[in-house]
């Protein structure tokens, strides 16, 4: 067993409220299971209200969670079912951190989600090392478990999509609490009909509080908000303009590799070849995120294929105006600034930010 004080560590690294470690394994070189229960000796029961301490018995079960360093993190939770000394009823106590049925935590859920939106279902599920089957199996029970919460007090509203299938061939939208960066609402078709009928059920005074509403500028999202949401100003906000920054930037990305794999010189066509391998996150991670290898992932990566590294330090620019704390007349003058250095780059990014400027 391991000590005390390793315990006591380890529950502060994993940082669920009122949940204890009480053993770990190691089971492979990347996965470790980590045994949890819950601090509080009571529950509530569901039925009277009444609190008690009685036990009727431990359930163990496991449930996957966010990795914690770079190991992959498995959680057996013991959901204890708890008998009411009142009305005699058995019920299973409430866990914080995990819906009731669910095979992982609320916060990989919220991670998958935010994964997918950046990306696709398939490559959510490689990160995660899930299949795109169970990917979208979470998307589904997300979308359950949204539909019975109370809507929030809207105020901010993103509307996007998330791309199911590598290749784009399938969308479905999801709206976000701008405010909170939480979803809302995960809907299984993006068109028109199926979003006016969600928002239509929010009812008119919430739809009415609302004051700005972020998308992708796709028209019918813009007509959509134009006609439901008369107090809202559309926006294309900077989590739009940063995706299809990076999504052009990926693409480029691509055609390096694919040019590279047709050079005939074999010495040069390796070189390229290990410059690109493995530059997809290096590339699109934030500067200084990066750890030390990824930085000479960047630097090898900018020796043999020059222009991807010129889009590189152009994504970076643009984060930077993002981030610097200025006016918003100096923000356009750098935005638009920007457009005419990025153009030949990033001609989508650059239309939609002079289009919503």
């Amino acid at each position: 067993m391991p000590s005390n004080p390793l315990l006591h560590f380890i529950t502060k690294v994993i940082n669920l409220e009122d949940i204890k470690v009480i053993n770990y394994d190691f089971i492979t070189d990347d996965e470790i299971v980590i045994e949890v229960e819950n601090k509080l000796k009571v529950g509530q029961c569901p039925q009277c209200g009444n609190t008690t301490d009685k036990i009727h018995q431990n359930h163990w079960y496991t449930v996957r969670d966010i990795p914690l360093s770079d190991y992959q993190v498995l959680l057996k939770v013991n959901r204890r079912q708890l008998r009411c000394t009142r009305c005699r009823k058995v019920f299973s106590e409430s866990l914080d951190f995990i819906k009731t049925r669910r095979t992982y935590t609320k916060r990989l859920a919220m991670k998958v989600i935010k994964e997918v939106l950046e990306t696709n279902v398939e490559s959510a599920a490689i990160r995660n090392r899930m299949t795109a089957s169970e990917v979208e199996t979470l998307l589904k029970e997300q979308e359950a478990d949204l539909l019975k919460e109370k809507t929030p007090q809207l105020k901010k509203l993103g509307i996007d999509e998330i791309t199911q299938l590598k290749g784009g061939k399938n969308y479905a939208a999801v709206l976000v609490d701008l405010e909170t960066r939480k979803p809302i609402a995960l809907l299984e078709k993006r068109n028109k009909a199926v979003i006016a009928e969600y928002l239509s059920s929010l009812g008119s005074e919430v739809l009415n509080q609302i004051e700005e509403v972020s998308i992708d500028l796709w028209i019918p999202y813009k007509s959509l908000i134009q006609e439901m949401l008369p107090n809202a100003q559309v926006v294309a906000d900077r989590f739009h303009v940063m995706k299809q920054i990076n999504q052009e930037l990926d693409q480029r990305r691509k055609q390096e590799k694919t040019a590279a794999v047709k050079i005939k010189n074999r010495q040069e066509r390796e070189e390229k070849l290990a410059g690109l391998t493995h530059s997809k996150y290096p590339l699109l991670k934030k500067k200084e995120s990066l750890n030390d290898e990824e930085k000479a992932k960047i630097h090898s990566l900018q020796k043999v294929a020059p222009e991807l590294g010129e889009m590189y330090r152009n994504k970076e620019e643009i984060r930077d105006i993002f981030e610097s704390q200025i006016t918003s007349d100096e923000a356009l003058y750098k935005f638009l600034e920007w457009t005419e250095t990025a153009y030949k780059f990033f001609p989508k990014s650059c239309r939609t930010i002079k289009t919503a400027k």
